[in-house]
């Protein structure tokens, strides 16, 4: 089971920066709480951005 994560960790396992993370969130009206977000909003977030196919290859 997948522990919670800061939106910086996040970004560290997409392999983009902090700022890439926060403005392709913004971009995409994903509401994201301040804090630690757990692993169901983290599949959220990446089902969005696009990268939970990548990581299934």
């Amino acid at each position: 089971m997948d522990s919670p994560k800061t939106k910086h960790q996040i970004a560290q396992d997409l392999g983009i920066s902090l700022r890439t993370l926060q403005r392709w969130l913004k971009k995409s009206n994903l509401q994201v709480p301040r804090g630690l977000i757990c692993p169901q909003k983290q599949k959220e977030i990446k089902d969005v951005l696009g990268y939970s196919k990548v990581q299934q290859d």
